[in-house]
């Protein structure tokens, strides 16, 4: 083998050993933890205190207190799709929405309200409703 095509492999073998590790490490649900959006103001903040952003595959906040009656709108700033289903089935029950949409839930009910994304069931949220 020439000079070229051995550092062509090493390239291939490189970018995908990093693929395999990114993906491996995605799939444990603390090192999402470790990834979290962290509480200083930033784009994929919360724009006031009824809302949730999901970024790095995160509910922000968790929990979230609210009072009854109050509208909840969850944010995606992340490139997947995500949803925002009621682990009991009270509670909200979104689609998928892509980066940049919205899901919004009105929790009229007092209560705790916990709650996953359909298809990566590692993240999890909860909404604690008051009087």
């Amino acid at each position: 083998m020439n000079k070229n095509t051995i550092i062509a492999i090493i390239a291939v073998v490189v970018v995908l050993g990093g693929g395999v590790a990114y993906v491996s490490s995605s799939s444990k649900s603390s090192d999402h933890a470790a990834m979290k959006p962290s509480t200083t103001a930033t784009a994929n903040q919360p724009v006031d205190a009824n809302s949730v952003s999901i970024s790095n595959y995160a509910f922000d906040p968790t929990p979230l207190k609210v009072k009854k009656g109050t509208k909840v709108t969850w944010t995606n700033y992340d490139v997947a799709k995500h949803s925002v289903v009621a682990d009991s089935g009270t509670g909200p029950m979104s689609e998928l929405f892509g980066k940049g949409q919205t899901y919004s839930y009105t929790f009229d009910t007092a209560g705790t309200y916990k709650y996953h994304c359909e298809p990566h069931p590692y993240m999890h949220g909860t909404v604690e409703v008051t009087e």
